[in-house]
């Protein structure tokens, strides 16, 4: 649900932190060792004044606690509670295995601090931190730094690894701390607080201390706070992790994962350890490189026979594609793989203005668009979030247990990958509403109208996402759209992504292309996708593009007039365009703007345009459509282009709408083309290129103008254009 912005509570940290005691006392007792319960009956046993400070302790995320700077006006009496924290057990004193630790956290004047308690060394202010840190580790004894007056300052958190554990029964995974709660609150934050009934996430304490070890050492290796090179010196290898726990999945993935980052950044350390993890990790792209890595080392028969078992039992769509391809390539002497085959015989060619070179998939889209195509850019957009309608009901509402707190995003049958296994009868049964596709249209609209806006971890909402699934349906061949749905079902994270670019529709025929650029290669999981489709019966293809120029391109050449030099604080009080194509103007558009703040004497001496003017003159949002439709499928051109680009866009996020064009610079342009000239401004350029500018300074003048700069420029750099 949705929350207004409001003000927090005085204490609302310590509410946070009960909601989720409560959570692990009421669902998750069965999830505590010892150690766990009698912490948190500790915690319960503390005095007010000291839970708050406790709470307040957490929130810190150094280790090191400066007692100083723990003063709260809500606490009363904080060296109190943090005595009383100390005396729990909660916090302690600085023990010979912190100053490691502790000295890195000091700042430099800190460091400088404890280095003349002990020597007399006058430290320079210009000496780097790093340095200074050197001179301490030197110079300063274990036993000097805990004595120190510093070290007396400052006391240590006991409790890391244990509420580390609890935080992660609560939120499911090793990242969620409290703030989350206060996003929450504030309305930043959106929960599933109306359909979630809360319970534990583990059915075992060994599942749950399973998936936290490895998520916890994941989340480590991808923060870089792991030292590779330290590691492989003292690593015992595989054997020295926890075996996974019985029936659970999450823990096995996420241990597949972790040996497969751990392998790979000990390749060029330890290649031998690096190969048994990597070895030991199920994930495919992990047995990719061990294979590989191991045929290097000239195991070949082997990879062999590891490629032939793979070949014959491998359930893993993408490990299945690497296995063939490559036991094909290196004991069938086959020159190309699978996916440079299907690039090559599956596609066609279509050659777009070289001015899309970082628009690709629109430069594609716009071409069949002015070919008189339906287009969308659909991705993995499409399916995932017609999946997640269709079975919204049995994923997040229908299995008990499904979400585990409000928090939570994705249901548990998609992160252990086993929907189809544990829903296959309700999952068939909603295959049904594909009858007929105003049937599907329906149901899937009202699921969309009831729950847009809630979290799901699958897809983000979008308000035309409707329209698009029902132009779909309208279009797909409806067993096909079962079958495919179906084989989510079975696999999503195999399926969830690797969709092609683009949803194509010609004279009421369906199709998908993926787009791909000069030196783009196919990846595993489109092949799988790509495969996917076509195996239930959609048309898929390639679209391989080629750079050229396009004599037929439209270009809308833009210049706006402006209440000030800087957006955000400035606005808009004219846009004109011009639309170019073959070197003739086509079209042209103007407006005032109304922009809704004063304009200067300086601005209005400038441009002409005053506050009168501007008084009944349309606001943005009442011509933002208007303007869309007149620059849809061109190349925005302007003169210092970031300029008026980037005052529009922002217009368009003012009223919550996407703006993004490819973009053409007329100076830079001119500078690269016309070189020579002293100044490159507008009025300069037309005077000596003997362009009319009439009404210098007013929107429609100034992109007429800067028109025919860009035909003068595209003279130079491409020759005659026009067809």
């Amino acid at each position: 649900m949705f929350r207004k912005n409001k003000a927090l509570p005085e204490k609302y940290y310590l509410d946070h932190f009960n909601e989720i005691i409560h959570f692990l006392t009421q669902e998750c007792l069965h999830l505590l060792d010892e150690g766990n319960q009698n912490f948190l009956k500790s915690y319960q046993a503390l005095p007010h004044g000291a839970q708050c400070m406790f709470v307040r302790v957490i929130n810190r995320q150094s280790r090191f606690i400066k007692l100083d700077k723990m003063i709260y006006q809500e606490i009363e009496d904080c060296p109190l509670q943090l005595q009383t924290l100390a005396d729990k057990g909660f916090l302690g004193k600085l023990n010979p295995g912190d100053i490691k630790d502790w000295l890195q956290e000091l700042t430099k004047e800190q460091l400088i601090e404890l280095l003349c308690c002990h020597h007399s060394e006058v430290v320079k202010k210009s000496v780097s931190k790093q340095n200074v840190l050197e001179q301490v580790n030197e110079l300063c004894s274990i036993n000097q730094c805990l004595k120190s007056k510093l070290a007396s300052q400052f006391l240590v958190k006991n409790f890391d690894d244990c509420l580390a554990y609890l935080l992660f029964l609560f939120f499911g995974d090793s990242t969620s701390g409290l703030n989350k709660f206060s996003m929450r609150d504030l309305g930043v934050l959106r929960t599933r607080t109306k359909d979630t009934k809360a319970c534990a996430r583990f059915h075992s304490i060994e599942q749950a201390k399973s998936v936290f070890y490895y998520s916890a050492k994941l989340e480590k290796l991808k923060r870089n706070e792991l030292d590779i090179e330290e590691y492989a010196l003292h690593s015992q290898g595989v054997a020295a992790h926890p075996v996974v726990a019985d029936n659970c999945p999450q823990s096995a993935k996420l241990r597949d994962d972790y040996f497969y980052i751990l392998g790979k950044q000990l390749l060029n350390i330890d290649h031998s350890l690096a190969l048994e993890y990597l070895s030991a990790s199920c994930y495919h792209k992990a047995q990719e490189k061990w294979l590989r890595e191991l045929y290097k080392t000239g195991e070949k028969e082997k990879v062999k026979e590891h490629l032939e078992r793979l070949i014959d039992h491998s359930l893993d769509d993408a490990l299945l594609l690497f296995a063939e391809d490559f036991y094909l390539r290196k004991y069938h002497q086959s020159k190309i793989s699978k996916l440079t085959q299907k690039l090559r015989e599956d596609s066609i060619n279509l050659v777009i203005d070289e001015l899309y070179k970082d628009k690709v998939e629109m430069g594609v889209k716009q071409y069949y668009q002015r070919q008189g195509a339906i287009v969308f850019r659909t991705e993995n957009r499409l399916f995932n979030a017609l999946f997640g309608l269709t079975f919204w009901q049995e994923l997040f509402n229908f299995q008990a247990g499904s979400i585990a707190t409000e928090f939570d995003r994705r249901p548990k049958v998609v992160k252990e990958n086993s929907i189809y296994q544990e829903l296959s009868e309700a999952i068939e049964q909603r295959l049904l509403i594909f009858s007929t596709p105003q049937n599907a249209i329906v149901y899937l609209t009202k699921m969309a109208t009831k729950y847009y806006g809630q979290p799901n971890g699958m897809f983000r909402w979008n308000s035309k996402i409707m329209e698009i699934i029902s132009i779909f349906l309208n279009a797909a061949p409806l067993e096909g759209v079962v079958e495919h749905l179906r084989a989510m079902a079975k696999n999503y994270q195999g399926l969830k992504d690797g969709y092609p670019d683009l949803m194509i529709i010609e004279q009421g025929k369906l199709r998908f292309e993926e787009v791909k650029a000069p030196g783009d290669a196919i990846r595993p999981n489109q092949f799988v996708s790509l495969n996917a489709l076509q195996a239930a019966g959609f048309d898929v293809g390639i679209c391989r593009v080629t750079w050229s120029v396009d004599p037929m391109q439209p270009y809308v050449v833009v210049d706006i007039e402006t209440t000030g030099g800087k957006h955000p604080q400035h606005r808009i009080t004219e846009i004109g365009a011009v639309k170019v194509v073959n070197g003739e103007v086509v079209d042209t558009w103007t407006s005032l703007v109304n922009p809704e703040r004063h304009i200067s004497k300086f601005i209005t001496k400038l441009t002409g345009i005053n506050n009168t003017m501007v008084k009944g003159a349309p606001l943005f949002c009442e011509v933002a459509d208007t303007f869309i439709d007149f620059v849809q499928g061109c190349i925005f051109v302007a003169h210092n282009v970031n300029f008026d680009y980037g005052f529009i866009k922002q217009e368009y996020q003012r009223i919550d709408r996407k703006f993004s064009m490819p973009k053409l610079c007329t100076v830079r342009e001119s500078r690269k083309y016309l070189p020579g000239l002293k100044s490159y401004s507008l009025a300069n350029l037309c005077q000596h290129f003997e362009i009319p500018l009439v009404n210098h300074h007013r929107a429609l003048c100034d992109a007429q103008a800067t028109a025919q700069i860009l035909n003068l420029v595209n003279e130079c750099k491409y020759g005659h254009l026009k067809s």
